[in-house]
């Protein structure tokens, strides 16, 4: 994927500049309310798990740790900030732009998420950022099957960059760690930045 420079934004060297701006809190041309739109969006794909809750026993330090860590608690949102504010290069993504402004609006919610955004409390409407965990992930797999094609290509842009970002988030030690957490089991392993050791 290429940046506004003809770069890859996914190379060693983009990569350690965005890890560098997200710490420093740099949100590019995204305004606070849309901040919390797309870091709500980028938990919902990467939440924090519970490791008690999957009751697996003898469960490494590493892993619990890996799980308890959702995509806000270490930067990614502010790493895909900078990414839409200053790397990506797309015809549409003012439209992106657009929607997690539309989503920092109880209207703009409701027109995007339909009913599930519901409160079922005076004003009844919400910001996305305010919906739920269990209704934000509801919300968002309606979006993957939409008929609306721009609802989904949103779903998908969104989803890749996410866990892009936060699978070849860099240790201080400059290592990457790859992860899995599907069907309630967390695996963690640790590898050299820049060697590609896949599972």
């Amino acid at each position: 994927m290429a940046d506004q420079n003809g770069g890859n934004i996914f190379s060693n060297r983009n990569m350690e500049k965005g890890r560098d701006v997200a710490r420093n809190g740099h949100l590019g041309s995204l305004s606070s309310r849309q901040m919390d739109s797309l870091s709500a969006i980028c938990d919902t794909f990467l939440p924090s798990i519970d490791a008690n809750s999957l009751h697996q026993e003898n469960m490494d330090d590493s892993v619990i740790k890996f799980l308890h860590t959702s995509a806000s608690m270490n930067g990614t949102p502010q790493h895909v900030a900078w990414m839409i504010s200053d790397r990506l290069q797309h015809p549409k993504l003012n439209l992106c732009k657009i929607a997690l402004w539309l989503l920092s609006t109880r209207i703009g919610t409701f027109i995007i998420c339909g009913k599930a955004s519901l409160s079922s409390q005076f004003p009844y409407f919400q910001n996305f950022s305010r919906v739920s965990p269990n209704k934000r992930e509801e919300i968002v797999q309606s979006w993957s099957c939409s008929n609306f094609k721009l609802i989904k290509l949103l779903s998908v842009a969104l989803k890749v960059l996410t866990l892009l970002v936060f699978f070849t988030q860099g240790s201080p030690r400059g290592r990457r760690w790859y992860g899995t957490r599907r069907d309630g089991i967390g695996r963690l392993k640790w590898d050299r930045m820049g060697n590609r050791r896949g599972y």
